[in-house]
């Protein structure tokens, strides 16, 4: 195994790295929650008989 010291920059990279790996799932939760939401409300209106006609 090869270890890595942990300077400064190495430490910044490794924050900056959480950080946009946390806002990347909580973007992915919202944009799956707005989809079902979305989903749910054109069902629920029956769009989908007007589209069919």
């Amino acid at each position: 195994m090869v270890s890595i010291p942990l300077n400064e920059e190495n430490k910044h990279n490794l924050l900056i790295g959480v950080i946009m790996v946390i806002l990347a799932v909580l973007f992915l939760l919202y944009m799956g929650s707005s989809m079902v939401r979305s989903t749910k409300a054109f069902w629920e209106e029956g769009n989908i008989e007007r589209l069919l006609e």
